[in-house]
């Protein structure tokens, strides 16, 4: 764990915790990627015709889990302590998910909570779905400092509570006993233990030391684990992807000829088949298969691999066999699994192929690496993952073009502007379409320009877009998800991969 705090925490293991201590007004419906229901709300907002006005009513009866009352007043407080403090906590995610959106929020009585929005926001009632905008307890959290680890117990208007926790070793739930919502816990008690690697925490659910394990194991360990009795073990197509992040203004990424020689070269099934066994999917765009217009543009335009135009690219810019591309790719070694060197040795292998590129692997301590790659000022090219905050095509888009795109610098960050300042006219022209869709409502209209917008960002390879990596869950036999609601058969976990600890039971 990050943080506890609501304002601050920016992980999908801290908000996993949030969401079953917490609830907010919407969430996702379990087993389901697409389909949400009210919580903290009575029902579904009331908007308005200009988009910019979002009014909830509370339900009746809801309670924190320490007996105090949620009135609309101390949502909007909570709100507006995310607004206000949140800028100041260390995880960012108020810049990210608050402040580029939020106007103002009032509670004009003490049922009815209104948003008010800077500009139309399409995707704004998932982003709602989302930890931040659940309400944070006035007595664990101060109104006016960020406070990640507050003593427990710590209590929210979830199904749970965390009765205790030791940082670094395990965390305890316990049954909020003032929770009217629709999720109420189906056991006395959660342990969530922390394991300092995936082998042990594989070990752990052979043994029977616990009943489940998810997220932290790779595809090696959950193979191994498939053939072990009494164990269930599966796999949610959740969205969590892997590709290479190019820096646009740093030598030689800020070559379009370069970057598109990379793009043809690179051989995704290859990575796929020989590095995982097949067991991760290759992607051919940043939205994955099943989102709101997904498109394969780069498959499209690249047809990849293929080295003949890659070495046509690198000929255009005057690199040769006689006189190679020098190309340092660089990637963390330890923070998306002990594969994550594998596969860099392979696309190495790759762009070595075309006879004209002469690559470099570098490695970097996490902490160390993404501050660096992010920046956009060390690093030409390197390696992230990214997992959605909230399900739409604009969170696989929007993060990696505007304000300095995490390091791409195709929109180069500038201080008073939420998109920052295109490098050319072709980055100008996707910025203009990604904030039209932002806005559209119209989803036959808002696909149309999320494949436009996917075939412009290949045009350009902000980034290249590389493998889905699945999620993998694997439990004991004797515990079960709900038949109440879609795939019990992964404890009700889909692609938001929303984990409700209250649909789970233990049988002897």
């Amino acid at each position: 764990m990050a943080s506890f705090d609501p304002a601050d925490a920016y992980s999908a293991r801290d908000w996993e915790l949030i969401k079953n201590i917490n609830e907010g007004l919407l969430k996702w419906k379990p087993g389901t990627s697409d389909e949400l229901m009210p919580a903290l709300a009575a029902g579904m907002p009331e908007i308005s015709a200009d988009g910019l006005t979002y009014t909830f009513t509370l339900r009746d009866g809801i309670k924190f889990g320490d007996g105090a009352d949620l009135t609309a007043q101390i949502y909007a407080d909570s709100i507006n302590r995310l607004l206000t403090v949140g800028p100041t906590c260390p995880n960012g995610v108020a810049d990210a998910l608050a402040t580029p959106y939020l106007a103002s929020v009032e509670a004009p009585d003490s049922k009815t909570i209104v948003f008010t929005l800077k500009a139309p926001v399409a995707y704004f009632l998932q982003i709602l779905a989302s930890a931040t905008y659940t309400p944070a307890n006035p007595n664990n959290f101060p109104a006016d400092k960020c406070e990640l680890f507050p003593a427990a117990p710590i209590y929210g208007t979830g199904p749970w509570f965390i009765s205790q926790y030791t940082q670094g070793e395990q965390i305890v739930l316990e049954p909020n006993p003032y929770y009217t919502g629709t999720l109420p816990a189906q056991v006395k008690r959660i342990i969530v233990r922390d394991f300092a690697d995936p082998q042990t925490e594989a070990l752990a659910i052979q043994n029977g030391e616990i009943d489940i394990a998810w997220r932290f194991l790779g595809p090696e360990l959950f193979a191994q684990l498939q053939s072990v009795a009494g164990i269930t073990a599966s796999t949610i197509n959740g969205g969590s992807i892997r590709y290479l992040i190019l820096n646009h203004t740093k030598a030689p990424a800020d070559d379009p000829n370069v970057v598109k020689a990379i793009a043809s070269a690179v051989d995704r099934n290859e990575i796929a088949d020989t590095v995982f066994g097949g067991q991760v999917n290759p992607i051919y765009s940043m939205v994955p298969p099943g989102f709101l217009g997904a498109s394969e543009s780069f498959d499209t335009m690249y047809a990849s691999p293929n080295l003949d135009k890659a070495k046509e690219y690198l000929a255009a810019s005057g690199y040769t066999e006689a006189n190679p591309l020098q190309l340092e790719m660089w990637y963390p070694p330890e923070h998306y699994g002990a594969a994550t060197a594998a596969w860099m040795q392979v696309i190495q292998k790759q762009m070595e192929a075309t006879g004209a590129i002469k690559v470099t692997l570098q490695s970097q301590e996490w902490s160390t690496y993404v501050a660096a790659l992010t920046g956009g000022e060390a690093y030409a090219v390197g390696v992230l993952g990214w997992f959605y905050d909230y399900p739409d095509p604009s969170n696989y888009l929007d993060p990696f073009v505007y304000n300095g795109g995490l390091g791409t610098n195709v929109s180069l960050a500038k201080e008073g502007t939420d998109y920052g300042e295109p490098i050319n006219d072709k980055a100008q022209q996707l910025l203009d379409l990604m904030t039209q869709a932002d806005i559209e409502t119209d989803l036959t209209k808002r696909a149309d320009l999320y494949k436009q917008v996917q075939d412009i960002y290949a045009d350009l390879v902000v980034t290249v877009p590389l493998f889905l990596n699945p999620e993998y869950m694997v439990f004991r036999d004797n515990i079960h998800g709900s038949d109440h609601y879609a795939t019990p058969e992964t404890l009700n976990i889909a692609g938001t991969i929303e984990f409700n600890y209250s649909t789970l039971t233990k049988t002897p």
